[in-house]
């Protein structure tokens, strides 16, 4: 099956239209992410993002189902109250990208979507909005690194949790001047575009040295991976295991990685590598001999 954005779309429609088949309490739908697109493949695996808004307090906050082993829908759910104050969604580096983009409606009831975008739109990429959404993540990154230098007694893996956390952080403050905030997948790809938009080229540089990418090479990815593999594994068994681990991603990272390591892009492996593996580990922490075997390295 051949895999573009027009398919992509399709499928997207086409379970909404079942969705609303059934009783429902459902206002709006649209798309986000890489979807929306040109480039929505990454290692022939993509997934389909869409928020569902409710009348309703819905059930669940996320939930991920399978298409295929390369593709899964990612929806959101919100409650229609999320959106009471959209003006506000100017200032949120996500969602208020996505509320810009007029051609990813799926569903709308009485226009009421049409509405909200066009207040989000409104004054979205003036001065004072731009700077709100990277300030977001700047605060985040100084509290973060902060609590790193605290002594308190932390764990390995939770100093480490919190370091890259912080460095996600930090990026996505630049990151946030001129775009979206960055996807796990595209984190290292997309970063030095976003920085040499501001005449800061070398921050891409120190951005791989603290992630750790001079050390890194392609012997040692195929080293790490069944490890790296073998966790994510366990932890999409686990009744706790959040949606981005879910079993039906396992694809949507592992090609990835490998798409990325065997090409030219070997710089841009470690983020989603170690972002969802320390998520793995996490997930098993209350195992210690399982967390140990699976997440160990």
């Amino acid at each position: 099956m051949r895999i573009n954005s027009e398919m992509l779309t399709k499928t997207a429609r086409d379970h909404v239209t079942r969705r609303l088949r059934q009783p429902n309490d459902i206002v709006a739908v649209y798309l986000t992410g890489s979807v929306t697109s040109e480039e929505p493949l990454l290692g022939g695996t993509t997934d389909i993002d869409m928020v569902f808004v409710h009348k309703e307090e819905p059930a669940q906050s996320r939930e991920v189902l399978r298409v295929t082993y390369e593709v899964s829908l990612d929806i959101e759910h919100h409650h229609q109250s999320y959106y009471t104050y959209h003006r506000r969604l100017r200032q949120n580096p996500w969602i208020g990208f996505s509320l810009c983009n007029h051609n990813n409606i799926l569903h709308d009831t009485d226009h009421w979507l049409e509405f909200i975008q066009a207040g989000v739109s409104s004054q979205f990429d003036t001065p004072e909005n731009i700077h709100a959404r990277a300030q977001k993540f700047n605060e985040k990154a100084r509290q973060q690194w902060f609590d790193l230098n605290d002594e308190q007694q932390v764990s390995f893996q939770e100093w480490m949790d919190l370091y890259f956390k912080t460095i996600g952080a930090a990026a996505n403050t630049i990151a946030a001047l001129n775009g979206p905030a960055l996807t796990i997948r595209r984190f290292m790809i997309a970063f030095p575009e976003r920085a040499q938009a501001l005449g800061q080229a070398h921050l891409s540089g120190e951005l791989a040295r603290l992630i750790g990418n001079d050390k890194m090479s392609l012997e040692l990815y195929r080293d790490w991976r069944p490890a790296w593999e073998f966790a994510l594994q366990c932890a999409s068994a686990r009744p706790n295991c959040p949606p981005n681990l879910s079993r039906h991603r396992k694809g949507y990272f592992l090609n990835c990685c490998d798409a990325l390591a065997e090409g030219d892009a070997l710089y841009a492996v470690l983020w989603p590598m170690f972002e969802t593996w320390r998520q793995a580990s996490g997930v098993l922490a209350d195992e210690p001999a399982q967390q140990e075997t699976c997440c160990n390295f």
